[in-house]
């Protein structure tokens, strides 16, 4: 961002002109961040997708969602879907031996071998009648990892968007 010298003469005019230009900046300040996290909420799902399709789990990606409250100006994006959930937190003794990456205490309780099945692993019914046969799902993390990619472009993503609303600020209009 580029620097702004605000001149000021001893008079209560120039001092109200002063004023309102930098309520007008603060305003700005604050529509450029939500547009920012409005925008990293939008990639961040495109992120979500693009990991889960590069790691084979296309058939659910329907299930994940995104949403922004601009009222609160949070995003979110998320899924409801078991599916997509088994297979970025893990299960099994699989599961158990490739963990999902983040030991916080918001995972701390996902088990992953629920019904110590280990080794054995279990049957399960497939969609065509038959029975297959797992030990389990290894940690794919998609959202993890769209965290992780996210933490590199929030910053200039949000700039971009603060520099965009006070654009009208630096060329004095």
């Amino acid at each position: 961002m580029s620097k702004i010298q605000l001149q000021a003469t001893l008079s209560k005019n120039s001092f109200k002109n002063i004023s309102t230009y930098l309520e007008e900046y603060k305003k700005a300040i604050q529509k450029g961040a939500d547009n920012g996290v409005k925008k990293v909420t939008e990639k961040a799902f495109d992120i979500v997708k693009a990991n889960c399709y590069t790691k084979g789990i296309d058939k659910h990606t329907s299930q994940i969602n995104a949403v922004y409250d601009e009222e609160t100006n949070v995003g979110k994006v998320y899924t409801d879907d078991w599916v997509l959930i088994f297979n970025e937190m893990g299960t099994g003794i699989t599961g158990k031996n490739n963990p999902y990456p983040n030991s916080s205490k918001t995972f701390s309780s996902w088990k992953y071998d629920v019904n110590q099945h280990g080794e054995k692993g279990w049957r399960y019914p497939k969609d065509d009648g038959t029975y297959g046969w797992t030990k389990g799902l290894p940690s794919k993390h998609m959202f993890y990892d769209t965290f992780n990619q996210l933490k590199d472009i929030l910053g200039d993503t949000v700039s971009v968007e603060i520099t965009k609303t006070m654009e009208n600020l630096y060329n004095g209009k």
